[in-house]
């Protein structure tokens, strides 16, 4: 009887237990090939790799895991296979407890306190463990005949011989069991080394049962950005190690962080760009993609909601087939995951899942040495957020990674704090240079300090429109911008007005990126919230702006008369909507004490020394407590002592995307349109109808007895979610 590793799939095919060892072989064979280590610890691990690889489903031949697998019987009472697969590999006494340990714990995390998705284990045995073994020797024949072909195939004839010998359970004690005696009593460097190998075996595993082929990996020296660098461009290209770039907004930052990562890359290494707004991500995903013109596939998309926008970039390869289209996309956002892309577009909290021990953390061994990470923007007004980038970026220079730090008004106080953590080079425009005294010496805005908030400014702001002019409006929450929104759209076309906010469905949010992504279909006024700060590639000639820090009035200024050199209005209005403080009162009015002090009209250097002069003393008290605290977490500065094979922290997910009182929801009205989009097995379009809310102040209209999450409140596709009581669109 052939054994086999996976069911019949959808076509009727089976797989093989042989073939689907050989496939993980190979795949973590090409893993290890890319890893940014020294050849020979690249061999090294190879061949541990290869014998993890061969081992570990062998006890899939288990004969009651054979009958499920031929669906002659349901399931396989909770049994683990990879239990049996760890006492197979502890009979031979040459493959290092290491190896075992990969195996053992492929799939499940070892046992703790949090037992959700923890190996099971009573006294000295793996629960069920008899029953598994006696069913293990009713194969044992068919295992034994397996082992040898498996074993001629990498080569180690020498473990053949073994294969016979009967087993008395997993060789791997306590001190690799329990999280606190793993702690006492193995080292840091096989702890590390277990870790690696855990990490490298999954992704392999997830990688070949996917029928993955690894894309090329990517030398950015090849690569051309298309442009005659400027001085300050040229000297990112030369600058090597850590590095902090500061440049204006429109300038042509992005050039110069990918030549900074060009010089810097390492033989094997990975490229991470790291954003802070999905909608900057996916517009910097399919820039990168232009830019390795010809290696698209080597660019990886990192977020919450990835497979949402792959699904529309798919769209033209797969006109008729939503189906495939949306397989597809699905399968990509979960390659981004694994050891895959050796370019990546995420956002901070993605790291965070590495450095906070979240699930898949053991990744970032094989993928952080000698990778290049480039951090544009680290907003200065989010202390919790900076503290843990920071740490983030510690930890992964002792790893061997090299940092550049892009923005365009980090305060000196955040400078000063990179730099007490690492020497970095710094990379600014030279006033020397014609080019670059050019961008530094532009003054493209001229600051109005205005009472009142932007509702009063509307007949201006229409009168712009209706006489030509582009206007960009950013409101500080959703309901300020629904608001604005309402009075203008019954005042101009609804072609001409355009609403994006974080509180739309995704399925509409893509149509709006879109747009804005698109010169052609650029709206007349944009009516937006802070998505719209970084990275987008957008400009208005005209600007009305909510009350906030100087480093986030800089980004929306960075969108308004992007490129231009003759100073356009930008009109920052002294009271909100919404009174609820999204910003430190104090930053806010300081930042436009000293814009409201500028006389004529604001250079790139007053805006710098606008940001230095609000941020002189840092961060002081709470804010200075919780910095200090997120950047001093014991997994950023005790990483070799707090390091546990083979576990992760479950607490992770919350705390970096502060998740609680958010929810993926469906709004009520959209309901029918749901059911109907699963009917037809669309599942990418159906969850694209969720809107991800904070739902602590409407609980009481959110059904939690249905899947999804059902809230009572309308949606409109221009409008977003609304807001408790405020019903529909008027």
């Amino acid at each position: 009887m052939t054994l086999l590793a996976k069911s019949a799939d959808d076509r009727g095919v089976e797989e093989t237990l042989f073939d689907h060892s050989v496939r993980v072989i190979e795949t973590t064979r090409e893993l290890c090939e890319r890893l940014p280590f020294p050849r020979p610890v690249r061999q090294r691990l190879a061949r541990m790799l290869d014998t993890a690889a061969a081992l570990h489903d062998m006890g899939k031949g288990a004969s009651g895991f054979q009958r499920c697998l031929r669906k002659e019987q349901p399931n396989w009472n909770g049994w683990r296979h990879e239990v049996l697969s760890a006492a197979f590999a502890s009979t031979f006494a040459s493959i290092p407890d290491e190896v075992v340990f990969a195996v053992l714990t492929h799939h499940k995390q070892i046992p703790g306190q949090q037992e959700d998705g923890s190996l099971r284990q009573f006294g000295d045995y793996f629960e069920g463990w008899r029953s598994m073994y006696q069913e293990f020797a009713e194969s044992h024949a068919e295992i034994v005949r397996l082992w040898a072909e498996i074993c001629d195939y990498i080569a180690r004839p020498e473990l053949k011989t073994e294969a016979a010998q009967a087993f008395s359970g997993v060789r791997l004690g306590p001190e690799w069991l329990n999280s606190t005696r793993q702690l006492r009593e193995v080292g840091f460097a096989r702890r590390n080394e277990a870790s690696l190998l855990r990490g490298l075996l999954v992704s392999g595993d997830h990688l070949a049962s996917g029928h993955a082929v690894l894309p090329p990996m990517v030398q950015l020296r090849d690569f051309s950005i298309g442009i005659d660098p400027r001085p300050f461009q040229s000297q990112a290209s030369q600058a090597t190690g850590h590095a902090i770039l500061s440049a204006p907004t429109g300038s042509g930052k992005t050039e110069a962080a990918l030549l900074w990562a060009a010089a810097n890359q390492a033989e094997n290494g990975r490229l991470f760009y790291v954003l802070p707004y999905t909608a900057a991500i996916n517009a910097m995903h399919a820039r990168l993609q232009r830019f390795l013109q010809g290696r698209q596939d080597s660019v990886g998309l990192l977020h919450g909601r990835a497979a949402h926008h792959l699904y529309a970039c798919l769209a033209s390869d797969y006109p008729a087939d939503a189906v495939a289209a949306q397989t597809e996309a699905r399968a990509r956002a979960r390659l981004a995951r694994e050891m895959y892309h050796p370019v990546r577009v995420c956002t901070p909290q993605q790291l965070l899942r590495y450095t906070l021990h979240g699930k898949g953390w053991e990744q970032m061994l094989g993928e952080i040495p000698g990778a290049c990470l480039v951090f544009d923007e680290v907003h200065s007004y989010d202390p919790e957020l900076a503290g843990l980038t920071l740490g983030t970026a510690r930890l992964f220079a002792r790893m061997g990674a090299k940092t550049l730090f892009a923005s365009a008004t980090l305060p000196r106080f955040l400078r000063k704090e990179i730099e007490q953590l690492f020497p970095t080079t710094s990379i600014v425009p030279d006033p020397t240079k014609e080019r670059d005294r050019h961008i530094m010496d532009r003054k493209r805005h001229s600051i109005e300090i205005r009472r009142g908030t932007v509702l009063d400014a509307l007949p201006e702001i229409i009168d712009h429109a209706k006489s030509g002019r582009s206007v960009l409006i950013v409101c500080n929450h959703v309901r300020s911008a629904q608001c604005v929104f309402r009075a203008l759209r019954g005042q101009l076309p609804d072609e001409n007005v355009l609403l994006f906010h974080g509180r739309f469905n995704m399925r509409d949010r893509r149509e709006k990126e879109r747009a804005l992504n698109s010169e052609l279909t650029l709206p007349r006024v944009l009516v937006a919230t802070q998505v719209v700060e970084v990275s987008l590639d957008i400009s208005y000639s005209r600007g009305y702006f909510e009350p906030a820090p100087v480093d986030a009035l800089a980004q929306r200024m960075g969108r308004v008369n992007r490129k231009g050199d003759s100073p356009v209005p930008v009109v920052i209005l002294e009271g909100a909507i919404n009174s609820h403080p999204l910003y430190s009162s104090d930053l806010t009015r300081e930042s436009l004490g000293r814009l409201g002090a500028i006389d004529g009209a604001l250079s790139e250097h007053d805006l710098v020394e606008i940001c230095d002069a609000v941020y002189a003393e840092g961060y002081v008290g709470r804010q200075r407590d919780a910095f200090e605290e997120r950047l001093n977490h014991p997994f950023f500065v005790d990483f070799e002592r707090t390091l546990v094979a083979g576990r992760h922290e479950r607490w992770t997910e919350s705390v970096i995307d502060k998740s609680d009182g958010r929810a993926d929801v469906l709004p009520r009205n959209l309901r029918a349109e749901y059911e109907a989009l699963r009917k037809e097995k669309k599942w990418l379009d159906a969850d694209a109808l969720l809107v991800n809310t904070p739902i602590k102040r409407c609980w009481q209209l959110v059904d939690s007895h249905v899947d999804p999450w059902e809230i009572d409140l309308h949606y409109d596709n221009q409008l977003g979610l609304s807001e408790p009581g405020e019903g529909g669109l008027k």
